[in-house]
């Protein structure tokens, strides 16, 4: 069917122009960036990076990756739309052959209004992602847009098991301190630290430790104290080295009295 037809060739269309994107994007370009930095490159680029000297090769490529990043998403939002409609625009004759019965078509200008909408607010959002701006109501989501230091730096907790040897263990799980949440533990430990309420805290969440492990709601080994550290890493992008941060310095130290044991 020639509707079928058209629908292949749009996917065959889009497949190539992904593949192509991809190597123009994350290959050739960096490959040109590379040697226009070093002046060994066509006299317009090299002219373009006559500042090279005061930024260095990997910052180039980094703006270029964010930049391409965000226009592979754009470009994925408009295939996605266009697909859409090549879909609908071919199932035209599913709907044509199906049982005979009630059929409800969508009127011509009710489509163009909802693809005319759908394409202000993909296209709105696809700008602002590509030029680093927020026009409300679009946005590039700048939340988590940011890159971190090189440094990375969080407060976590520790149950000491034995104090000498010293034996611990992370708390990592939100079942040892219920309802806690650890995710948001490292800022609640900064608020505690500021205001002089660290041994407090500590305290507490080890009395709710020890109750919690009593009623069997976590299978934790019983602890004679907790702790509190600042950890630092030196980041990496694949967090390969999450469990051993290169700075562990303790901030804040609780012991479990006589009393307060099974």
């Amino acid at each position: 069917m020639p509707e079928n037809r058209a629908l292949r060739l749009f996917c065959a269309a889009a497949a190539v122009l992904a593949v192509g994107w991809a190597i123009f994007a994350f290959l050739l370009f960096p490959w040109a960036i590379e040697k226009a930095y070093y002046g060994v490159s066509l006299p317009i680029l090299d002219h373009l990076m006559r500042a090279r000297a005061n930024t260095p090769l990997p910052e180039y490529l980094a703006r270029w990756n964010r930049f391409a990043g965000k226009l592979s998403f754009g470009f994925l939002i408009i295939c996605f739309y266009a697909g859409f409609a090549a879909f609908r625009l071919a199932g035209k004759d599913a709907v044509r052959l199906s049982p005979p019965g009630p059929v409800v078509l969508t009127p011509a200008r009710r489509r163009l209004v909802i693809y005319g909408l759908a394409a202000v607010i993909f296209g709105g959002t696809f700008l602002d992602s590509a030029l680093d701006r927020d026009h409300w109501p679009f946005s590039r989501y700048h939340m988590y847009a940011g890159l971190q230091s090189r440094n990375v730096t969080t407060n976590r907790l520790y149950g000491v098991v034995q104090p000498s040897p010293l034996v611990e263990i992370q708390l990592d799980s939100n079942l040892y301190l219920w309802p806690f949440d650890t995710g948001r533990l490292s800022a609640a430990l900064d608020f505690t630290r500021q205001n002089d309420r660290m041994k407090e805290a500590l305290t507490d969440c080890l009395a709710r430790y020890e109750d919690l492990r009593r009623a069997g709601r976590h299978h934790g080994p019983r602890l004679t104290g907790m702790r509190a550290y600042k950890l630092t890493w030196t980041g990496e992008p694949s967090a390969g080295n999450i469990d051993q941060p290169d700075r562990k310095e303790l901030i804040g130290e609780v012991v479990l009295t006589g009393k307060d044991g099974d």
